[in-house]
């Protein structure tokens, strides 16, 4: 029996950006079964276990754009039968065209997920109309689904404006964002813009100030190393200890300071150092990236491994008594 379609009120806390597991043989073309289920599966439990509220597949570097389609079915399968509806769990669909993407919403939809993350086509930026019409016609062809708009003006070369806000929170299967910007001048206009139809959901590192504002929570990667410090910067936020929370916050983003990489290396080395740091942590075991992003400066290497440390050491600060 399905459940009924999630709404705004049930998208809090912190979603986790799962990685596409893969076996040792992935970074090779001539690989076409690369999912680690058991690795993957290992990291779904162990991430609800500790605490996380949500997952979240198949983004960016969740390696949508690399998995065969036939990878990509058995990625959301697992991470289904796993979840086991114990947190919602979102699947991202994004594709090339909107056909496309409703083929894979449906599957996703039809195997048990809650809802999808999805962007809009990146081919070819969208102009303002076409990217309303675009969710108007997924919502409209897969109505039980919940879709979590996934706002990444890096990836989809597009920047979801407060007008734009306007328009999108109008359409009932919208439910969350998954908001990318990292430009506080978008940002806060944007979550007063959805106001309470849409929870908004923003980097991890942002929560304070963007739960001061009125978002929900946040979505991050670094869990995947160690839940902790962002589990504990919610709750501060959640509670309303701001100058606790601001103080933790100033301790996450000191790690992206200290890497000394640009915007733009960040984000075009982005699945490589959050694989490796997921393997380095030693919390998971992410495997290695798919063709064709295979090589990877030193620089780039060495600044994953100092981010790593940043973050190893707030786990070690923030990790309960209790916890693995």
């Amino acid at each position: 029996m399905s459940r009924p379609r999630l709404t705004a009120d049930d998208i809090r806390g912190v979603y986790a950006l799962v990685p596409a597991c893969a076996t040792p043989d992935a970074n090779s073309w001539r690989a076409t079964d690369t999912v680690d289920t058991d690795a993957l599966a290992r990291l779904i439990d162990k991430l609800i276990t500790d605490g996380v509220h949500g997952i979240l597949l198949t983004g960016s570097v969740g390696e949508s754009h690399t998995l065969l389609w036939e990878e990509h079915q058995k990625l959301i399968q697992t991470a289904v039968e796993v979840v086991n509806r114990r947190v919602p769990v979102f699947v991202g669909t994004t594709s090339l065209n909107t056909r496309e993407t409703i083929r894979k919403t449906r599957y996703a939809v039809e195997v048990g997920a809650d809802g999808v993350m999805n962007g809009t086509p990146m081919y070819l930026p969208l102009a303002p109309a076409d990217i309303v019409q675009y969710y108007r016609d997924l919502a409209e062809a897969v109505p039980q689904a919940a879709i979590m708009i996934y706002h990444n003006p890096h990836a989809f070369r597009v920047t979801l404006t407060p007008a734009l806000w306007r328009e999108l929170v109008k359409i009932p299967n919208v439910i969350a964002a998954k908001q990318g910007s990292t430009d506080l001048f978008n940002l806060i206009p944007s979550i007063r813009a959805a106001g309470d139809r849409v929870s908004i959901l923003v980097l991890d590192h942002l929560m304070y100030p963007g739960m001061l504002l009125g978002a929900k929570g946040g979505w991050s990667s670094d869990v995947c190393m160690g839940p902790w410090p962002s589990l504990r910067l919610y709750e501060e936020c959640r509670h309303g200890n701001w100058e606790e929370a601001a103080r933790i916050a100033g301790e996450m983003q000191r790690g992206f300071a200290e890497m000394g990489l640009t915007m733009e290396e960040f984000q075009q080395y982005q699945t490589y150092w959050f694989k490796l740091g997921v393997d380095l942590a030693g919390y998971g075991k992410a495997g290695p990236v798919r063709p064709p992003f295979v090589h990877v400066p030193k620089h780039i290497d060495e600044a994953t491994r100092r981010y790593v440390q940043n973050w190893l050491s707030l786990v070690e600060k923030y990790r309960p008594r209790q916890a693995s």
